[in-house]
C-alpha cells in the first residue's frame, strides 16, 4: 500500500460505526436480489468457482512492485474462530506475514487504528451484526483507506454475492473453502506483487 505521505501515517483514522447505521440495518440482511443480466465473466467466475473451489477476481490493477511480507501487515476480519487462527497460521507461518485479527465491527475499528496500517484486509460477508458489504463500503467511503486493498472471503458463491462484493470496490473476492494458494496468489496480486 501507498504510504507517501509521513504525515497521514500519524494520524488517527476515524471509524466509529457508532450511530452510522440504524437498528434494522444491523440485522442480518437477506441475500441479494439477483441481477437482470449476469456478466459473461462473472458466470466463467461461477463456473470456476465450481470446478476449482475457489474465484479470484482482481478488479483494480496495482503497480507492480516488490512485497516483503515482513513488512506487510494483513488484517484478517472473520468471526469464525478456526477460520480466523487458520487464515492467521497460514498468513503469518507459511507466508510470513504481519497478521491482525478482527471478528466484529468493534475489533476491526480497533485494529484499523494501530499503527502501522493495514496493508491489505481479508474480509468475510456474514460478521455479528454487520455485513462485512457494509464494512467495505465505509473503507471505500473514507479517504485514507479507498485505495485499501480488500479481499472478500466468504462461503456465499452465488454470482449476485460476488457481484455485490465487486460493484463495493473489493479487489477480490474468494469462496469458502478457499485453497491456501489461492489466498496467496489473491494476497500478491491486490498487493501488486
Amino acid at each position: 500500500m501507498d504510504k507517501s505521505d509521513p504525515a497521514d501515517s500519524d494520524k488517527a483514522i476515524d471509524l466509529d460505526f457508532t450511530g452510522v447505521f440504524k437498528l434494522a440495518d444491523l440485522r442480518p440482511e437477506p441475500p441479494p436480489p439477483p441481477p437482470r443480466r449476469i456478466p459473461p465473466d462473472i458466470l466463467i467466475g461461477a463456473k470456476s468457482l465450481a470446478q476449482g473451489n475457489y474465484f479470484v477476481n482482481v478488479t483494480r490493477p496495482r503497480p507492480a512492485r516488490e512485497i516483503d511480507p515482513g513488512k506487510t501487515t494483513i488484517l484478517i476480519v472473520e468471526d469464525d474462530v478456526p477460520t480466523l487462527n487458520i487464515l492467521d497460521l497460514l498468513l503469518s507461518r507459511a507466508a510470513g506475514y504481519q497478521t491482525r485479527k478482527a471478528y466484529d465491527v468493534q475489533t476491526f475499528v480497533q485494529a484499523m487504528q494501530k499503527l502501522p496500517r493495514a496493508d491489505a484486509v481479508i474480509l468475510d460477508v456474514n460478521l455479528p451484526n454487520v455485513s462485512g458489504f457494509k464494512i467495505l463500503a465505509k473503507i471505500r467511503a473514507h479517504p485514507a483507506l479507498r485505495e485499501l486493498p480488500v479481499i472478500m472471503l466468504s462461503g456465499h458463491s452465488a454470482p449476485e454475492y460476488l457481484l455485490q462484493g465487486l460493484s463495493l470496490g473489493a479487489d477480490a473476492y474468494l469462496s469458502k473453502p478457499a485453497k491456501s494458494q489461492a489466498v496467496f496468489d489473491a494476497l500478491k496480486a491486490v498487493l501488486g506483487g
